[in-house]
């Protein structure tokens, strides 16, 4: 009887792990000959240490409500997306426990704006013509290029022109007045001068035209009833603090709820809020409580840099926003900031159902 030479060969499964094990092992050596088994660690420590102050810019605003850290939850899609980027590169460390952990995280934080969008969103109908359109634009104070500016909204000849920062655009008044007949939001002081820190201009009939209390800055909120040919719509302007100005930015969203609760029919409410849709002081009181829904979808309006491809880095702080019948067409960006730290929205509305 011939007895063979060979060896008994090994399973599959064992040589594919014998494989695994060798290659383990050869890139083992090749790390510690050159020294990069140090450095790789390095690199995860770094990673790790920037994915978890992440984690905790994301985790701290909703342990301290109602505290400036709320507003941290402002960058929650930038914390998401870097918390993405940070399992990225773990996992190009072999670090994959950690990756799985910073990937994971960062899908949950992304997943919950998509969730906020698919609950608060508008309805748009892009198949139907518009019957009103509206710019809303926060101008900047102290913007030198006031010319350009109200020639851009007269070129533009929205039906309705919220312009937020108006001492902008104070030696225009008349130009505006003249394409706009109807006006609101000027006042004059006691000294005499007038001052535009909000002001609406339109070319529809405003009726019932209230400048309201803002706390302690007047003049930033106003409501107006526009008369159009479908029915009357209630337009409500607003401008709201920054959000780190202590418990202003609360209360002035505890109003705005107040007021929208006391209104009637189709409301538009425009202007600067100086907050990200999804964060919940601004979810509960305007969403939750007033029931309004966002025509402008999120659209990153500040700040305006150099292109749209980097704005689209930066955070949506202006909105306009719809209750009731008026249904938006369609929302896009101002291309042109003219001179202003935002880009402004031009919003379109269909006003069958009125």
């Amino acid at each position: 009887m011939r007895v063979s030479d060979q060896s008994p060969r090994l399973p599959a499964s064992s040589q594919s792990s014998n494989g695994r094990t060798r290659a383990r092992a050869t890139r083992r050596s090749v790390d510690e000959r050159f020294g990069l088994d140090d450095f790789r660690r390095e690199l995860v420590g770094i990673v790790s240490f920037g994915a978890l102050i992440a984690l905790l810019g994301a985790i701290t605003p909703h342990l301290f409500p109602r505290t400036p850290v709320l507003h941290l939850d402002q960058a929650r899609v930038h914390l998401g997306v870097g918390l993405l980027l940070c399992a990225f590169a773990l996992g190009m460390l072999r670090a994959f426990r950690r990756a799985i952990a910073c990937a994971v995280a960062g899908f949950i934080m992304c997943a919950s704006v998509g969730l906020y969008a698919l609950q608060h969103f508008a309805p748009q109908t892009p198949d139907r013509a518009a019957d009103l359109s509206l710019i809303s634009f926060n101008l900047l104070g102290d913007n030198p290029r006031g010319d350009d500016l109200a020639q851009f909204v007269i070129d533009s000849a929205p039906d309705i022109a919220v312009l937020l920062e108006a001492p902008a655009i104070h030696d225009q008044r008349q130009e505006l007045e003249d394409a706009f007949p109807y006006s609101a939001g000027c006042l004059t002081r006691p000294n005499g001068r007038l001052h535009c820190d909000l002001a609406v201009f339109s070319r529809l009939p405003l009726e019932n035209i209230q400048a309201r209390p803002f706390y302690w800055i007047f003049g930033r909120l106003i409501t107006a009833e526009v008369v159009t040919e479908a029915g009357r719509i209630t337009l409500v302007a607003a401008h709201l603090g920054k959000p780190y100005w202590g418990d202003i930015h609360y209360d002035q969203l505890a109003e705005l709820a107040r007021v929208l609760g006391e209104l009637d029919g189709p409301i538009i409410l425009a202007g600067d809020f100086n907050s990200m849709p999804f964060v919940s002081a601004f979810r509960d009181s305007l969403h939750e409580q007033s029931g309004m829904k966002l025509a402008s979808r999120m659209q990153t309006t500040w700040p305006a840099l150099p292109s749209i491809a980097l704005s689209n880095l930066g955070f949506a702080i202006d909105h306009v926003l719809v209750r009731g019948e008026a249904t938006p067409v369609a929302s896009e960006r101002l291309f042109d900031p003219i001179g202003s730290n935002h880009r402004g929205l031009l919003t379109r509305f269909d006003l069958d159902g009125i």
